[in-house]
């Protein structure tokens, strides 16, 4: 009984020395981490799409026209939204969703110098936070 009786002392010493009482998990900060960590993969991601765009304007797909061949590539929109929602799930806490758009562009001549949008495709992308890292 007189080592319980220590053992309580002791470790009510440190709070009654004035020591921090134990940290509380932030919500709020756990929601701003999830966010900045995402808003880093989106800007990544769109990097690579837009990279590829260039590689498709690059090197077009080329089909049979009316005179002569069409070349036809696909580019990502200027713009894109981000949103982020907690799923309540431990071991995927927080779902991203990235909204962009993909133009469909045709040129009437194999140097793209006249190209035009024939058609615009919304994209939606949705990731999950798994381990820490953003998973497609």
């Amino acid at each position: 009984m007189r080592r319980l009786a220590l053992l309580v002392a002791a470790l009510a010493i440190p709070l009654a020395a004035g020591a921090d009482p134990p940290a509380r998990l932030d919500p709020d900060a756990s929601a701003r981490s999830a966010q900045a960590s995402f808003d880093e993969f989106v800007h990544n991601w769109m990097t690579r799409v837009r990279a590829r765009g260039e590689r498709d304007r690059a090197n077009p797909r080329l089909t049979p026209g009316a005179r002569d061949l069409v070349a036809t590539y696909r580019e990502v929109g200027p713009d894109f939204k981000t949103e982020l929602q907690p799923t309540g799930r431990p071991g995927s806490p927080y779902v991203g969703v990235l909204r962009y758009t993909e133009n469909v562009v045709t040129c009437a001549d194999l140097r793209a110098t006249e190209c035009h949008t024939v058609s615009t495709v919304p994209v939606t992308e949705v990731f999950r936070l798994r381990d820490g890292r953003w998973v497609y």
